[in-house]
């Protein structure tokens, strides 16, 4: 796994340990996939873009596609 960018990792830093997360607009997943590897995190995602969701599924992250404005 490659290292967090910058911004995605000091949102990590505010995640505790074991929490529970929902990345709106979690493109492909790269912050959802870091918390369940490294803080035990229940990490769950949707995006709009369906190129994402299919790399993020590919990958093993938990992300479902759709609109948070219509879905």
């Amino acid at each position: 796994m490659t290292e967090l960018r910058p911004d995605l990792k000091a949102i990590a830093g505010l995640v505790p340990e074991g929490a529970s997360v929902l990345d709106i607009g979690c493109g492909e997943g790269e912050l959802l996939a870091w918390l369940a590897a490294h803080k035990n995190a229940d990490a769950r995602g949707i995006e709009i873009e369906t190129d994402k969701v299919n790399r993020a599924i590919a990958a093993g992250v938990p992300v479902i596609q759709g609109d948070i404005e219509t879905d």
